[in-house]
Parts: C-alpha cells; sequence; structure tokens
C-alpha cells in the first residue's frame, strides 16, 4: 500500500467535506453556538420560571371539621408570600380544574385537638402534575411546619421539659467531596453521552457520502479506475471519516468544555478563575481523555463506514445506520446511569468502556492501567472493524452492484420475483415481529400462558414472516429453504442436538455463578407448565412449547433473516448475525448467551444441509428435553446424564462435558461429510479421455 496515494486520496475527500456548507455547519456552527446558547436560554428560562413562580399567588382553600378552627388556619397560612384564600363548596373539583393550588383539610377539630395536646391530621391536596401546584404546596408545608414547631414549644413548655430531651440525636451531614471530585461527576455524567452522540454523528455524514453517495453520484466506478488499490482507496476514505469524527468532537469537547466552565464560575462565587479548582490536574485529563476518544473514532469510523458501504443511496444508508446509531446510544445511556462502575469485568465491553472510564477521569479515579486497557480493548474491536470494512470494500458485488432493492410500495406487482428477501427487508421483518410480541404478544401470554403463547408462535410470527414474503414475490420455498435433507444429515442433526444441550447446561452452570436467573423469572415458567401432570396435557405444553417455535421460529431466522443476510454477507458473517439476533430475540440478558449458542449450531446446520427441517428437528429436541427434565418426565438415564451437565453448584461434570463435546464434533463430522457426498453427486460427470488426434 502506498502511503503518497493515500494521502492524495485523504486530501481530496478532505477537500470535497470541506466544501460542504452543512458539514462545515455541523462540525463548527453547532459545537461554537449550540451548546452556550442552551446555557444561555436555560438559564434564562429557569430565571423566568422562578421568577413567575415567586409572583404568582398562591391560592389555598381551608377545609376545617369546625367552624371555629377556620379563622385559626388562615393566621397559619396568613405569612406565606403572596397567599390568596378562596372559599369553595367542592374544593377538589376546583383544584382539578385548576382553580386553586392546594386543600388544606384538617380532618378533626382543631381547637380541642390541640387543647387536649393531641396531634391534628392534616391532608395537602394538591396535583404534582401542575409545577404552580408544586410549588404551593411547598410552601404551604413550610408555614404548617413553623406552626408545628410553635406548638411543641409551647407543649414542652407547659409540660416543663427541655426541647433537647425528644431530640436525642442531631443529624447532619458534611459533605468530605472536595469540588473537583464534585464537578467531575457532574461533568462525567452529561458529557460522555453527548460525546458519543456528537462523535457518531461526526463519522455518520462523512460515512454516509464517500459510501453511498458516491456510488448515488456515480463517481465510485471512477475512482475505482485510477491506479490506486481497493485497499488504498479504502484507507483513504476511512482516515477522512475517522479524521471529521475526530474534529468534531475535539470541538465539541472544546465547546462543551468552555461552557462548563462558564456555568461554574457562575455558580461560584463569580470569579472565573476559582473554576481551576474544579478539575484535579487538568492536563493529566486531557491526556487521559485524548487517549480515550482515539480508539472511539477509530471504532464508530469504521463501523459506520462497514454499514453505509451496503447501501445504494444516499437515503438508504441513512436508514441502516440509523439504527445502528440507536444501538451505539444504548449502551451509552446504560452506563451513564450514576450506579455503574468501571471495573475488571466492563473495561473490554466497546462504548461501555469508555463511558465508564471518563466519569472516572472527570473524577480523578481513573488509572493509567484502566486507560490502557480500554485503548487497547477498543482499538482491537477498531481493528476488527476496519479489516470488516476493507473486505467489503474488495468485492465488487457491493460496491459496483446495481441490483435494486426491495421497493416501498403497498402493491404488490411492484415487487420484482425474488429468491430470497433484501437484507434490509429480512431485517425490517425481524424488527416487525419484535413489536408484535412486546405489544400483542405479551398481552396475549399474560391473559393466557399457554394459549397466549401458541398464538405468539402462529400468529405473530409465522404468519407475518410468510405473508410478507408472499406479498413481495420471494419464492417461498428457496427463501424458507424447504427441501429435504439425507439420512446422514438427519443423524448428524440429532446429535448436535443433544450435543448442544448437554453444553448449553454445562455453560448455563457457569453462566449462573456470573448472571444468575432471578427467582422471579422462573416462577414466570410455572403457569406455562400447568397442565404436564396429564399425559394429555403434557402432549399440548410440547406441541406450543416445543414443536411451535420450532416451525415457526425457524421460519423468521433460519428461514427469512438468513436467506436475507447472505445477500450482501459471507456465510460465517450471516451464520453470526442470525445467531445474535436469535439470542436478543428472546428479550432477556439471562438467556441471551445460551439461546445465541444454541441459535450458533442450528443456524449453521440449516447453512450446510441448505433445509430448514434440520433446525426444526434440531429445535424441537431442545426444547422437548428441557420440559421433559423440568416436569421429570424423562428416563432417568438421560435425566442423569443432563443433571451432571448442569451439576448444580458445584459445576458441570468434565466427563459428561467431553462425551458432550465429542458428540458436537461427530454431528459437526456428519453435516461435513453428508455435504461432500451431495457435492459429489450433483458434480457433472468426468468426460472419457480420447487417445490419438
Amino acid at each position: 500500500m502506498r502511503i503518497r496515494t493515500v494521502s492524495t486520496i485523504l486530501r481530496k475527500e478532505l477537500l470535497d467535506t470541506f466544501r460542504d456548507k452543512r458539514t462545515l455547519f455541523m462540525m463548527v456552527g453547532i459545537p461554537v453556538l449550540l451548546y452556550p446558547a442552551m446555557i444561555l436560554v436555560g438559564s434564562q428560562a429557569m430565571m423566568v420560571h422562578e421568577k413567575s413562580m415567586e409572583s404568582s399567588p398562591v391560592r389555598v382553600c381551608l377545609a376545617a371539621a369546625e367552624a371555629g378552627d377556620a379563622e385559626v388556619m388562615k393566621s397559619w397560612v396568613a405569612d406565606i408570600r403572596n397567599v390568596q384564600i378562596i372559599d369553595s363548596p367542592n374544593p377538589k373539583e376546583a383544584l382539578a380544574a385548576g382553580k386553586l393550588d392546594v386543600v388544606v383539610v384538617a380532618r378533626s377539630g382543631l381547637l380541642k385537638t390541640f387543647d387536649a395536646d393531641y396531634t391534628l391530621p392534616v391532608d395537602l391536596l394538591y396535583d404534582k402534575t401542575e409545577s404552580r401546584s408544586s410549588e404551593a404546596v411547598r410552601r404551604v408545608e413550610d408555614a404548617l411546619g413553623e406552626v408545628g414547631r410553635h406548638e411543641l414549644a409551647r407543649r414542652l413548655e407547659k409540660a416543663v421539659m427541655n426541647s433537647e430531651y425528644i431530640n436525642p440525636l442531631e443529624l447532619r451531614r458534611v459533605d468530605l467531596a472536595p469540588k473537583e471530585k464534585t464537578s467531575g461527576m457532574v461533568i462525567g455524567l452529561v458529557l460522555p453521552a453527548l460525546m458519543i452522540i456528537v462523535m457518531g454523528l461526526g463519522a455518520f455524514y462523512p460515512a454516509v457520502d464517500l459510501t453511498a453517495g458516491e456510488k448515488e453520484r456515480g463517481t465510485f466506478e471512477t475512482l475505482l479506475s485510477t491506479p490506486a488499490t481497493k485497499m488504498e482507496i479504502v484507507t483513504g476514505k476511512f482516515l477522512t471519516v475517522f479524521s471529521m469524527a475526530m474534529l468534531t468532537a475535539l470541538l465539541n469537547l472544546a465547546s462543551m468544555g468552555a461552557t462548563f466552565f462558564v456555568l461554574f464560575a457562575q455558580i461560584s462565587s463569580g470569579k472565573a478563575g476559582e473554576f481551576t479548582l474544579m478539575l484535579n490536574d487538568p492536563w493529566r485529563v486531557a491526556a487521559m481523555v485524548l487517549l480515550i476518544i482515539v480508539p472511539l473514532a477509530l471504532l464508530l469510523s469504521a463501523l459506520m463506514m462497514s454499514v453505509a458501504v451496503f447501501a445504494k443511496s444516499f437515503r438508504e444508508a441513512q436508514n441502516y445506520l440509523t439504527p445502528v446509531f440507536m444501538m451505539i446510544m444504548l449502551p451509552a445511556m446504560l452506563a451513564g446511569t450514576p450506579d455503574a462502575k468501571f471495573s475488571a469485568s466492563v473495561q473490554f465491553i466497546p462504548i461501555v468502556n469508555t463511558v465508564l472510564l471518563f466519569k472516572d477521569v472527570m473524577t480523578g479515579k481513573a488509572t493509567w492501567e484502566g486507560v490502557f486497557a480500554v485503548f487497547v480493548s477498543t482499538a482491537a474491536f477498531a481493528l476488527l472493524a476496519l479489516v470488516f470494512a476493507a473486505r467489503v470494500f474488495q468485492r465488487e458485488d457491493v460496491i459496483l452492484s446495481e441490483e435494486p432493492g426491495m421497493p416501498l410500495s403497498f402493491r404488490r406487482r411492484d415487487y420484482a420475483p425474488r429468491t430470497a428477501p433484501s437484507p434490509g427487508f429480512a431485517l425490517t421483518l425481524f424488527a416487525l415481529v419484535m413489536l408484535l410480541i412486546f405489544y400483542v404478544g405479551a398481552w396475549a401470554q399474560g391473559r393466557s400462558p399457554l394459549w397466549g403463547l401458541a398464538l405468539t408462535e402462529w400468529g405473530l410470527i409465522l404468519l407475518p414472516v410468510v405473508g410478507a414474503l408472499w406479498y413481495a414475490r420471494v419464492d417461498l420455498r428457496e427463501a424458507l429453504r424447504l427441501r429435504g435433507f439425507s439420512r446422514m444429515q438427519g443423524a448428524g442433526a440429532v446429535v448436535l442436538a443433544l450435543s448442544m444441550l448437554t453444553l448449553i447446561m454445562g455453560f448455563s452452570a457457569v453462566h449462573d455463578q456470573f448472571l444468575p436467573i432471578p427467582d422471579s423469572m422462573k416462577e414466570a415458567f410455572v403457569p406455562f407448565l400447568a397442565g404436564t401432570n396429564s399425559w394429555t396435557g403434557l402432549i399440548g405444553v410440547l406441541l406450543v412449547m416445543a414443536l411451535s417455535p420450532a416451525i415457526c421460529e425457524e421460519a423468521l431466522f433460519r428461514g427469512a433473516l438468513l436467506s436475507g443476510l447472505r445477500q450482501s454477507m459471507r456465510p460465517l458473517t450471516a451464520v453470526l448475525a442470525v445467531s445474535v439476533l436469535f439470542g436478543v430475540f428472546h428479550l432477556s440478558i439471562y438467556r441471551f448467551a445460551p439461546t445465541a449458542l444454541l441459535g450458533l449450531a442450528i443456524t449453521y446446520a440449516v447453512w450446510r444441509t441448505n433445509s430448514l427441517w434440520t433446525g426444526v428437528i434440531m429445535h424441537c429436541i431442545n426444547n422437548s428435553l428441557a420440559i421433559l427434565l423440568s416436569v421429570g418426565k424423562l428416563p432417568k438415564l438421560l435425566a442423569d446424564f443432563l443433571e451432571s451437565a448442569h451439576g448444580g453448584t458445584g459445576g458441570p461434570s468434565t466427563a459428561v462435558m467431553a462425551v458432550a463435546f465429542a458428540g458436537l464434533l461427530l454431528g459437526v463430522g456428519l453435516m461435513e461429510a453428508a455435504n461432500r457426498a451431495a457435492k459429489k453427486e450433483t458434480a457433472p460427470p468426468e468426460l472419457p479421455l480420447r487417445s490419438g488426434i
């Protein structure tokens, strides 16, 4: 790879990017103008709101139990600033209509209660959705609290008692956190998520423009016709995206830092110089932040380019990258919670480790060892994403493909006949099914667990999949891989299913030590197994919980999704992607890893056999044996074998795991042998050699 060629491409792309006024405004205008404007407008709005609350009258209605008590209650609230006492025949309705702010209700005789030295129950009725009512109830509480203190002093004086007698403890909070740590905590809660957003936006638009944008303008072919190699082209484009992401991040950090400088200076005594005390060793903080954001910019740039290159137009690339951007923001928001801490267990999780380490840097708790670990791990993920992007750029079917995608149309005749859905269509179908399950399936299963699950599988998974593929004129037989399989492939599927169930149970035993399944989640499965006491009930449960998911879920994952992703991904990448989505599908962090491992084995089997039915067999065997084991209906020998695989608190049995691993190898071997045999049968016969001239 020639450095001079890469630098030429880099200068060319940067020049084109800076010629775009919209890009300059997004990078320079927004950081310089937006954050000060936010502080200025926000602070002014708060001041106006506080002034409005101070000047607005407190409309109070007093409801006394006896006639003589009303005058005493009026004296209680008379000292409240700007108070209006309003009589109302129906105070609750007036409060709901916004004509009152607070209703004070004395639920017993005031004078009689105080004369007897009893406790007077008082209700303060207000509307917490109205800021005016909330402010009013606060003022009334302060006034009534003062009344209570005066009455307490009167009673103590009457009883000739010291006030310290009823106050054995005097609690006083003493905050020992230094100013540097306090301000760092505030910055660390706000800045990381904003940093991810602005850095993602900084990589988003250049990545789209330099890939899908060039395809749409027809300039990609011109660039490929130059003497530059594809690796030099992708390197130059990647460095352009990385430069824009870094420049955007640095400008935003500088603007946000200046904004926080002004904010803390206003909060303090008004001397801007005091802000130097708000960060401990600012040069050390700046060096750590720079080491954090460099690999993060590399990762986001490579990720954006890897996805955008699959699009054929600017708009399509935006559609592809929008969910990616949301996926990036999710771990950033989760890591931004106050209780999330940076530890050895999270320092290798991309984006999460960056956000948590950033918080520690701001509060002065970060170490150079942690910075180094995050730098190396994030750079490693960035390198993997860049390698993937480079491999994609090497594929002419992705770079130069002019095959139209599936049209966004409600007319069936607009769809051209296809043997498989497009990747975007398949992922959209997956998202649609997830939404249906979330909104309809959860409700149905809450009403009737078993029948709700049956409705979910057949009505919310299989029906939309088959209906959408048919409507888009996709060949159902090809897309869903509705083909037969050989006996060797069937034997391999059975052996693979039994081995994977054993291995997953062993994995779950170790997994539970780090992420144990809550008891509430285990109890949620009990209603599904309620009818297993009888054989008819057990068969019904197996049909709903084993056979139905095996057919319906396989049609979605190993059918539509696998066929769609294979259109633009290599087999291994598509298999891994479908497996991960299969784990996500079950909507539980506790079940994600075991389910994804099972999905990996099933997806591999369907890919190698090119038959959906092998996946159905494996899925059905796994679910059936798990159900029979949980209700105690398995033969004792098999049940003991699987129980020893789980091993309880003692962990899985080494011998059983070795047998299961050997079975896994046997199942894979049978699959591969059957695949080679099928290729030999379909290969054209060799022509006999002819002797002579």
